[in-house]
């Protein structure tokens, strides 16, 4: 029962931490942009730039594969449950990495303990350890697929005829 509860929740959570992620990601997006317009900064270092296309591209790819482990929990698919372990730890990593990163590109006042950019560094850092420490969901998930490996392999070597020497 918890298994199927938590393979349903973890999707929510991993959605969770990217949208929070995202709203920083937007909110950087804008002020950066500010500082252009108002001529506070000429242009935007190449630095800043990767760093926005490389956090959406990474949220957006940890997106879908939030989305995937929900579907795959909403059909009962037999891998759901490992799915949701590995995508709940990557997009709550991911999110948690975009949001540090963007952080710097808006220097002090995102680091103040008032703002939101710390507020939601706080919250993406509880979710780190919310329902299990990423790397003992990344190790249940590997036992969970060398499990299943050595299960396909001796079903294999189960049917397979005896050699004759």
């Amino acid at each position: 029962m918890f298994r199927e509860h938590f393979a349903a929740f973890r999707p929510l959570v991993a959605a969770t931490a990217l949208g929070t992620a995202a709203g920083i990601h937007a909110q950087v997006t804008s002020a950066l942009t500010a500082r252009v317009a108002s001529g506070i900064v000429p242009r935007l270092r190449d630095t800043a730039l990767v760093t926005l296309g490389r956090t959406q591209s990474e949220l957006y790819a940890a997106l879908l594969a939030a989305l995937a482990g929900a579907r795959l929990t909403a059909t009962g698919h037999p891998q759901a449950d490992t799915w949701s372990r590995s995508v709940k730890a990557t997009a709550v990593d991911t999110a948690n990495r975009a949001v540090a990163e963007l952080s710097l590109l808006v220097g002090a006042g995102g680091l103040q303990a008032h703002s939101t950019l710390a507020k939601a560094r706080a919250g993406l850092g509880g979710l780190l350890y919310a329902d299990g420490i990423h790397d003992s969901l990344l190790r249940s998930g590997g036992r969970t697929l060398t499990t299943a490996a050595r299960a396909r392999a001796r079903r294999t070597t189960e049917h397979e005829p005896a050699q004759v020497a």
